[in-house]
């Protein structure tokens, strides 16, 4: 049940401040001197399968490039509880252009984002250390070890990469849902944090999110003939983790995008784009899908300016 809902969200990319087809460009994609520092935080675990802890760190790092809006964070549904934080983020960005992962990268992805996500949240609300830092231990670990069993083909089918067919039998049954690492969690919290920090909101399961790919996108360079170069942030951030030059258009799994043409573009993307005459312009940019049915919104890379 906790599962379905977070495979839901896979496909969720959505960023209510801006207007479909707008885009940021203030932020330059993080070096690899700055996702090193970032151990120092968050300290490899000697069961972390091989490769998941440089997915961790890329994941540690775009959670803190784009947190969310503290307004967002806790909330009262007006039925008595009171105000409490809720574990699911239905907005929260997966980074699923899943083709240009790897297959540790696509395996667990979304683990190494829901645990950094709620680490760093829980920080910035004041939770102690006491009172999370064990059960999300054990949470992470539960997650993880969940994926590392997963096939390849289910490993797929989650990312959307592939699709079921006709007559393949369905996902096992994930179980009863308190037994569900994301239930043990809120639990262990929640008897924390009534005993060490009543006065913090309450840590809640709720969940219950929808999906939708939204409308398609037009990549434009002005002037016309760029060749424009896309490859997921998230992706971008692992990758510089493993290679030299994550600038190098094969070691990064960078993808040629076609101008003027309708494509599905949404989120989080570190860009290079190389005019006829020379003339290279890198940087990061927000792509914002309009809602499902809406006609297709344009993203201009411009040689000069913003």
């Amino acid at each position: 049940m906790v599962r379905a809902r977070l495979l839901a969200m896979l496909s969720a990319a959505a960023v209510a401040l801006l207007s479909p087809g707008e885009a940021a460009q203030a932020q330059t994609p993080p070096d690899a001197a700055a996702l090193k520092a970032i151990e120092a935080k968050v300290p490899p675990q000697s069961w972390y399968p091989e490769g998941y802890y440089d997915i961790r760190i890329a994941a540690e790092a775009q959670v803190a490039e784009h947190p969310r809006a503290a307004k967002d964070i806790v909330f009262d549904w007006g039925d008595g509880n009171g105000k409490r934080y809720d574990i699911i983020d239905c907005s929260a960005e997966y980074y699923t252009d899943s083709a240009e992962y790897d297959a540790v990268t696509l395996r667990y992805v979304t683990d190494a984002v829901d645990i950094s996500r709620i680490r760093s949240e829980l920080e910035r609300l004041g939770f102690p250390l006491a009172v999370y830092a064990e059960p999300l231990a054990a949470f992470e670990r539960a997650r993880v070890e969940a994926a590392a069993k997963l096939s390849e083909r289910e490993v797929r089918l989650i990312a959307g990469v592939e699709m079921p067919a006709e007559d393949e039998p369905p996902a096992p049954d994930p179980g009863p849902y308190e037994e569900s690492p994301e239930y043990k969690f809120v639990e262990a919290v929640e008897a924390n944090r009534k005993r060490l920090a009543p006065g913090l909101p309450a840590v809640s399961l709720e969940g219950g999110c929808g999906a939708g790919d939204g409308a398609p996108v037009i990549v434009r360079t002005s002037p016309p003939g760029g060749e424009v170069l896309l490859v997921n942030a998230f992706a971008f951030k692992v990758c510089t983790r493993k290679t030299s030059d994550p600038w190098d258009r094969f070691a990064c799994n960078w993808n040629e995008v076609e101008t003027g043409v309708e494509k599905q573009l949404s989120g989080r993307y570190v860009y290079q784009v190389k005019w006829p005459d020379g003339v290279v312009r890198k940087g990061t940019r927000e792509i914002i899908a309009g809602p499902d049915g809406d006609p297709a919104s344009t993203v201009t890379f411009r040689k000069t300016g913003s």
